[in-house]
């Protein structure tokens, strides 16, 4: 009887210090903006959406993170990091990603090319815009590729359709230059803002439809070292590279594009 007794109050000690070492919603949130203002901090661990979800139920399960800050990480697309040295959340990052047909403008051999984000390796150079950059003067230099991500995605593609009848399919946190110069999160862009070709023509945003997708996504980041050499050419169009899903999301809805 009492070999149970000892056993019973070590299992309440156990889930008693599990509960205690949950991080908060606060904490969580905190570590969230302060993580992926880092530079460097979240690029290497980047995932989608799916694996985001599947690791935030972990680590709530785990009593890593509260149920409440849970929720705020699949709202918003947050996922933790877990050391499992010290067992403690050691990174809250963010995750986002372009359709496997997405036509990425990169180099190889020299010449730019478009090709699919699923054929996209890091054999080839990412073609961004350059830190001199301007609306009036969208100047382009090619950058090695720093991180690349593939994984599958429940959530449903956010279909962006311009008025020249183009089409851009991207997950929902991915980042989306507007017309103006400002960066958001695709599913903050609404209809009859505008986004900017890659020659400088402004197009507006006809229509937003959602659509679901039973293959891989994929996203890469540039090794440029502004923020505007995270703005690369997804189907003719400029957007944010990886980046703008983790140590720049806290610059979202910002002007970074000036004229």
């Amino acid at each position: 009887m009492r070999t149970l007794t000892i056993l019973f109050a070590a299992a309440l000690a156990f889930f008693a210090a599990k509960s205690e070492a949950a991080m908060d919603i606060a904490a969580y949130q905190s570590q969230a903006t302060t993580d992926n203002a880092a530079h460097g901090r979240c690029a290497k661990k980047a995932v989608n959406a799916t694996e985001c979800v599947q690791r935030i139920d972990w680590a709530v399960r785990e009593g890593y993170i509260t149920a409440r800050a849970g929720e705020w990480g699949k709202a918003n697309g947050f996922y933790p990091v877990v050391d499992f040295y010290d067992r403690t959340v050691g990174a809250v990052c963010k995750c986002g990603c372009f359709e496997a047909s997405t036509l990425i403008r990169v180099t190889k051999g020299g010449k730019v090319v478009d090709v699919e984000a699923k054929d996209v390796d890091n054999s080839y150079g990412l073609v961004a815009l350059s830190k001199d950059a301007s609306l009036s003067a969208l100047s382009t230099e090619t950058f090695e590729m720093k991180a690349r991500t593939q994984g599958s995605e429940e959530s449903k593609l956010y279909v962006f359709t311009l008025e020249d009848g183009s089409e851009l399919k991207v997950t929902q946190h991915h980042g989306m230059l507007l017309g103006d110069g400002t960066m958001v999160a695709a599913k903050d862009v609404e209809a009859g803002q505008t986004m900017l070709r890659a020659d400088g023509v402004e197009l507006s945003v006809a229509a937003i439809t959602r659509e679901a997708t039973n293959q891989d996504v994929y996203n890469f980041e540039t090794s440029g070292a502004e923020a505007v050499n995270h703005i690369i050419i997804a189907n003719d169009i400029l957007v944010g590279d990886l980046t703008w899903q983790n140590q720049l999301q806290a610059e979202l809805g910002q002007v970074i594009v000036r004229q």
